[in-house]
C-alpha cells in the first residue's frame, strides 16, 4: 500500500479531492440543483425550453393549457415547498414543545470530521494490531489489514459515540422535566399518554411544560448506550496503550540484546596485548550500562507518548459525544418536523412564504418565455392562435384544488366506512329487529351515491344474514325502479 501510494500520489490526492468535492456537492445539494436546473431551461437548442416549445399540442385533460406549460410548471413545482400556514404552525409548536426548537440535524462536514479524525487516530494503533491480527503476514498485508482495522473501529466509535451524545442530550431533557415535577409537587401527571405530529398539539396546551416535553420524547431517562460507549473507549484505549507498550518493550530487549551480542563479539575480537580480564568486564559492564540506560530512556519515553496517544483518543470520543448531544433531535418525530419545514430553512412561515415567491418569480419568468415560443411556432406553422395567458401560480392553485379534493373522497370515504363499521357494532350488541337493520343499511348505501368501492366494502362487512336480507333488498328496489321506468315509457307511448 506504501508503495502504491508512494508511486501515485497524484490518483490519491484526486480521490481526496472527489471526496471533497463530493461531501461540498452533498451539503449544498439544493443550491447546486436550483442553479443547473434553471441552467438547463435556459439552454439554447436542447434546454426544456427549447424542447418544449416544439410540443404545440393542447392538454386534452386540462383545457387551456398546452403540454410543455404543464410540464415546465410540473418540473418547478419540485422546488416549491408550501404548506399550510396551520400546518406549518402545527410542526413548530410540536418542536417547541419537545425542546428541539433551534437544533438541527448533524451536519455534513462534522461527520467527515468526525470520521476522518477518528479514523487518523485508529490507524495509529491498527497497524500494531494488525501484527498479532495477521502473525507472520508481509509488511504489505500488515498494512493493508491496518487500514481495515481503523476502518471497523472508527466506524464502530463514531456511532457508538453520537449516540451516546444524543442519549445524554434527551436523557437531559427527561431529567429536568422531573426535576420540574417534582417541584411543582406532582400536581400534574408526568405524561399523559404520546402525541405523535399527526395529532393536534393543542390537545395538551392546558398542561405544564414538563408534561408536554414528556408526551413527545419520553418519561424515562437511560444511559445504556453511554455506558457502553464509555467501556467500548476505555477498553480500546487501554487495549491500544497495552499493546503499544508490548510492541516497544519487544524491540528494547532486542536492542539491548543485539548490544551485548555487539559487545562481546567486540571484546573476542580485539588484537594482542588485550585488557586484564578484571578491566575488560569493567568495559563490557560500562558499555552494557549505557545500552540498558538508553533503553530505559526511550521506554519511559514511549510509555509517556502512549499515555498522551490514549489521552487524546479518549478526547476524541468526548468531541463525538458532544457533537452528538449538540446536534440532533430529542423529540420522537421531530426529525420528520425538521425536514417537512425545509431543514431549517424556514424560521417562519412568512420565510417560507418568501421563497416561494422566489421560486414562482422565476418559474413565472421562464414560462413566460416558453409561452412566447409556442405562440411564434404556432403563427408559423400550427392551427392555434390561442395566447396563451395561464400563470405558474393558477398551475399551483388548480393543483393545490385537485388535491383537497383528493384528500376529502379518501377522508369522506374513510367516514363512511367507520360509520359503517360502528352502524354493524352497534347492530351486533343492540340486536335491532332485522327490518331497521337492512333500513339503516339501506340508507349507508343511497348516502355514498355512485361509490361502489365503499358499497361494497359495506356490504362485505356485513353479517351473512343480514347481508343477504340487504341483496334481497336490493333487488327488490331494482325491479321496482325498472317497473317504473316501464310504465313511464307506456305512459309516453299512449
Amino acid at each position: 500500500m506504501k508503495e502504491f501510494i508512494d508511486l501515485h500520489p497524484a490518483l490519491l490526492w484526486s480521490i481526496a479531492g472527489l471526496i471533497l468535492l463530493l461531501v461540498l456537492a452533498a451539503t449544498f445539494w439544493q443550491q447546486i440543483k436550483w442553479w443547473w436546473f434553471n441552467t438547463w431551461v435556459n439552454f439554447p437548442l436542447i434546454g426544456r425550453i427549447a424542447t418544449l416549445s416544439r410540443d404545440a399540442n393542447e392538454d386534452i385533460w386540462y383545457p387551456g393549457w398546452f403540454c410543455g406549460e404543464r410540464t415546465l410548471c410540473q418540473e418547478y413545482k419540485d422546488f416549491v415547498h408550501l404548506q399550510d400556514e396551520l400546518d406549518f404552525d402545527e410542526k413548530v409548536t410540536y418542536l417547541t414543545k419537545a425542546g428541539d426548537n433551534g437544533r438541527s440535524g448533524t451536519p455534513g462536514w462534522i461527520w467527515l470530521l468526525t470520521v476522518v479524525m477518528v479514523f487518523i487516530e485508529a490507524l495509529g494503533f491498527s497497524y500494531v494490531l494488525a501484527g498479532y491480527t495477521i502473525p507472520g503476514a508481509s509488511e504489505n498485508l500488515q498494512q493493508t489489514g491496518a487500514y481495515g482495522i481503523a476502518f471497523l473501529i472508527a466506524a464502530i466509535l463514531v456511532a457508538f459515540t453520537h449516540l451516546a451524545g444524543h442519549e445524554l442530550y434527551k436523557s437531559g431533557r427527561i431529567k429536568n422535566a422531573r426535576r420540574e415535577w417534582v417541584e411543582d409537587k406532582r400536581r400534574f401527571k408526568l405524561s399523559t399518554g404520546t402525541i405523535p405530529l399527526a395529532r393536534p398539539q393543542n390537545s395538551d396546551d392546558h398542561m405544564p411544560a414538563y408534561t408536554q416535553l414528556c408526551n413527545r420524547v419520553g418519561a424515562h431517562p437511560t444511559y445504556l448506550v453511554s455506558i457502553a460507549t464509555l467501556i467500548i473507549v476505555l477498553l480500546i484505549a487501554g487495549a491500544a496503550t497495552y499493546v503499544r507498550g508490548q510492541v516497544l518493550e519487544k524491540e528494547l530487549v532486542a536492542r539491548v540484546t543485539h548490544s551485548s551480542q555487539r559487545i562481546d563479539s567486540m571484546d573476542l575480537s580485539r588484537p594482542l596485548p588485550r585488557l586484564p580480564d578484571a578491566d575488560a568486564a569493567s568495559d563490557r559492564d560500562a558499555d552494557r550500562k549505557a545500552a540498558s540506560d538508553e533503553a530505559d530512556i526511550d521506554r519511559h519515553g514511549g510509555w509517556a507518548t502512549f499515555i498522551v496517544l490514549a489521552f487524546v483518543f479518549v478526547f476524541l470520543q468526548m468531541l463525538g459525544v458532544i457533537f452528538g448531544y449538540r446536534w440532533g433531535f430529542a423529540g420522537q418525530n421531530s426529525a420528520q418536523a425538521f425536514r417537512e419545514m425545509g431543514h431549517g430553512q424556514y424560521s417562519s412561515y412568512a420565510a417560507m412564504r418568501e421563497s416561494y415567491r422566489r421560486v414562482a418569480d422565476t418559474a413565472q419568468a421562464r414560462l413566460a418565455v416558453l409561452q412566447q415560443k409556442i405562440m411564434a411556432r404556432n403563427s408559423h406553422v400550427g392551427t392555434s392562435g390561442q395566447h396563451l395567458s395561464k400563470t405558474f401560480r393558477d398551475y399551483i392553485q388548480e393543483t393545490r384544488i385537485a388535491d383537497q379534493a383528493e384528500w376529502q373522497n379518501q377522508r369522506h370515504h374513510a367516514e363512511a366506512v367507520r360509520r359503517q363499521q360502528a352502524a354493524s357494532q352497534d347492530m351486533g350488541d343492540a340486536a335491532p329487529p332485522a327490518d331497521s337493520a337492512v333500513d339503516a343499511v339501506m340508507e349507508q348505501l343511497a348516502a355514498l351515491g355512485d361509490d361502489k368501492a365503499a358499497k361494497l366494502a359495506i356490504l362485505s362487512d356485513l353479517p351473512d344474514q343480514l347481508q343477504q336480507q340487504v341483496i334481497t333488498a336490493l333487488k327488490r328496489r331494482k325491479q321496482a325502479q325498472a317497473r317504473r321506468a316501464r310504465n313511464t315509457e307506456l305512459e309516453n307511448l299512449l
